[in-house]
């Protein structure tokens, strides 16, 4: 989608700094009369803000990377409350670039199927609010699934192309790497104490793998997109990148993350472009059990414990999500109102959670049923569906640019089936940033514009 940048003419890129300036000068005289010790600072703030949304709000795609980005944000770097101020302005300003990209280029929304029906559930989901018993945690979870779908509109309407993608990957492959240098330093120079799980930026450590998944295809995307000296260098960073993170994983303990990563690799192995990565994974996945078995030793030791069941306790969640259901089937019991609402049914059964007052039936089909009944589980399940659908039926599209754009299908097989593996059994990832960026990832190919074919 071409930006504002090209649309405008010269004056009135112009008009656009002078505005900045002159809104930046505002801001800081006022700042400087209301007397406040925090004026300067603030009216720097201030002014560098202004002056960075008048600069987006020229480049949609630009805003939407960093909206992103920001959502992408692991919990120990987001200072509070300058992160939510910060995140919900940059999904505001992509949204409100795009739509007027829209308005002065005059082209009609061409919505996609998936969009359509999470915006079916985002209207029921409202309606239950009519008999949810907590509204502010409805309203807090409402905001956070709204957050998701603008995420994959506007995924879905900008990037459209193999360029937009490369950007795309861009901020999947920056994202990774703040991942995995955190989860380094952690390791090396915080206060991991080798027989404890990891935890890496304050993030929790299933999420974290999850995370490191996703972001996988930013490091290896690269490598199929460049040739000659480039493509050594992506690929050594890339296999350096599958290496840590193995590790990492392991040393997080968390068993659906690993579980993910072993079927990302192996997924690899059925097709060609994807192959030496599968190879060069497993090989090190034996290194590393060879090498260096203790890093292995929290993980094992996770998988051999068998309190509260083979699924860690899942099973009683499970059970008392289907109770509830049952007592609610039709209507759910409240979009955000799950977690509250469950804890009765799973004290009916055991008394292991007694001291948590909120308690999600870690898997999001059950935690949507639960919480918006039969209907909100139908439409939340049939975009997952159609997603996926789209991604195998439209996939030829790929092979009409190249061999190595066509890498983007079996790539994106394997990540996506590593994270739905560790996303069926996890807890409140229902309405995950990471959740509406793969299914953006997963529609790609059906809003793929063929070469020559205009945005």
């Amino acid at each position: 989608m071409l930006n504002l940048f090209r649309v405008v003419s010269p004056p009135m890129s112009l008009l656009y700094v002078a505005s900045a300036v002159l809104l930046a000068i505002l801001m800081s005289s006022l700042l400087i009369l209301w007397g406040d010790p925090r004026a300067p600072i603030l009216a720097v703030g201030g002014a560098g803000g202004a002056a960075i949304a008048l600069y987006l709000v020229q480049r949609p795609r630009g805003a939407l990377h960093a909206a992103i980005f920001l959502s992408l944000m692991p919990t120990g770097l987001r200072l509070e409350p300058v992160f939510t101020l910060a995140v919900n302005s940059a999904l505001a300003l992509a949204f409100g670039a795009w739509l007027l990209n829209v308005i002065v280029q005059r082209q009609p929304i061409q919505w996609n199927a998936v969009c359509i029906v999470l915006a079916l559930y985002l209207v029921w989901a409202i309606v239950t609010l009519l008999w949810a018993p907590d509204l502010i945690l409805a309203r807090k979870e409402l905001v956070t699934y709204v957050i998701g779908f603008i995420l994959l509109l506007l995924i879905s309407e900008q990037v459209r192309s193999i360029e937009a993608l490369d950007e795309l990957m861009r901020v999947l492959r920056l994202m990774g790497w703040i991942l995995l240098l955190g989860g380094l330093y952690a390791v090396f120079l915080g206060d991991f104490q080798p027989g404890e799980r990891l935890q890496v930026l304050g993030m929790n450590e299933n999420l974290f793998g999850v995370e490191l998944v996703l972001t996988l295809p930013g490091s290896i995307w690269p490598v199929l997109r460049s040739s000659g000296a480039k493509r050594t260098l992506h690929l050594g960073l890339s296999i350096f990148f599958i290496l840590c993170t193995l590790g990492l994983v392991a040393l997080s303990g968390s068993r659906g993350s690993s579980v993910s990563l072993v079927i990302v690799l192996l997924a690899f192995f059925f097709y060609k472009p994807m192959r030496p990565f599968g190879i060069v994974g497993i090989i090190l996945v034996v290194v590393l059990l060879a090498a260096v078995p203790f890093a292995t030793d929290v993980l094992m030791q996770r998988f051999q414990d068998h309190e509260g069941g083979d699924l860690g306790g899942r099973a009683v969640l499970w059970h008392a999500s289907l109770l509830l259901i049952q007592d609610n089937l039709w209507t759910g019991v409240g979009v955000g109102n799950g977690p509250t609402e469950l804890h009765r049914y799973v004290a009916s059964l055991t008394s292991i959670y007694a001291h948590r007052p909120q308690l999600p039936s870690h898997s999001p089909l059950l935690e949507v049923a639960v919480e918006t009944g039969v209907l909100g589980v139908f439409l939340y399940a049939g975009a997952v569906v159609l997603a996926v659908w789209q991604f195998f039926r439209q996939r030829h599209k790929l092979y009409a640019h190249d061999a190595l754009v066509a890498s983007y299908f079996p790539l994106m097989l394997g990540v996506s089936m590593g994270y739905f593996a560790s996303w069926l059994k996890g807890g409140g990832v229902d309405a995950h940033p990471t959740f509406f960026v793969l299914l953006g990832l997963l529609v790609f190919p059906a809003r793929l514009l063929r070469p020559g074919q205009a945005a």
